[in-house]
């Protein structure tokens, strides 16, 4: 698959311990890292279908990236029994050491890039998981969050639900796509199955309304994906 590049830049080498130190750009609206939106308020009913979707079952949540924390706090609105974030930017990771000291349900916030710090969970330990992190670099684009799947899908109870978002990809690739249906189905679901999610797992996506403004550099669409993963 011919996947279009990045935009707007992307380093074309990845670098965590580069992006780890970069110092973020924070308004009322926007997250800046190495000059990019990293993630926008619009987003938030968008964030909050997620939430409410890898809840679905309570109890033990990891979430990967925490941005501008708006999964963050919707999460914690469904009460989970623990919820586990995993933050790469030091300066966005003091933020979540907020986050965790006013949360009313108990928060965990790990310091590092998502696939790293896998090994310390046990098997089937979460029962629910939302992945939303920045690419590192152009070529991790539209792929990034599929080693990551491949390393946390056992950490999967059996009956939790995964879900995962890269706007930075699908704001591209929906230009090529006249439907969502289509875009998963090429673009998403045969990584997915080579990352060793068995076919029957994937249940499809949601279909969702979006409003970004018309200055948004990354997306430009009026409905957003949100991918189902069921684990049988």
């Amino acid at each position: 698959m011919n996947f279009e590049s990045g935009y707007q830049g992307l380093k074309t080498s990845a670098d965590p311990q580069r992006w780890s130190a970069q110092k973020e750009v924070l308004t009322d609206e926007t997250l800046v890292i190495e000059g990019h939106p990293v993630m926008e308020r619009w987003e938030t009913p968008y964030m909050g279908a997620f939430a409410a979707l890898v809840t679905r079952h309570g109890g033990r949540i990891l979430e990967c990236g925490f941005g501008l924390g708006i999964s963050a706090y919707a999460i914690q609105s469904y009460a989970p029994e623990e919820h586990v974030i995993i933050e790469a930017n030091e300066d966005v990771f003091k933020r979540l050491i907020d986050f965790q000291n006013s949360a009313v349900n108990k928060v965990t916030p790990i310091l590092g890039l998502a696939c790293d710090v896998l090994e310390s969970f046990n098997d089937q330990s979460f029962d629910g998981i939302l992945y939303d992190t920045y690419p590192l670099n152009a070529n991790e684009q539209h792929t990034h969050q599929f080693p990551f799947i491949k390393k946390v899908y056992p950490l999967l109870k059996k009956g939790g639900i995964l879900s995962y978002c890269n706007l930075t990809s699908t704001g591209v690739l929906k230009n090529r796509y006249d439907s969502w249906e289509a875009l998963f189905n090429e673009t998403q679901v045969p990584y997915l199955i080579e990352a060793g999610v068995p076919e029957n797992d994937i249940k499809g996506i949601i279909i969702f309304k979006v409003y970004p403004p018309t200055d948004c550099l990354y997306f430009q669409h009026k409905t957003a994906m949100i991918p189902i993963i069921v684990k049988e």
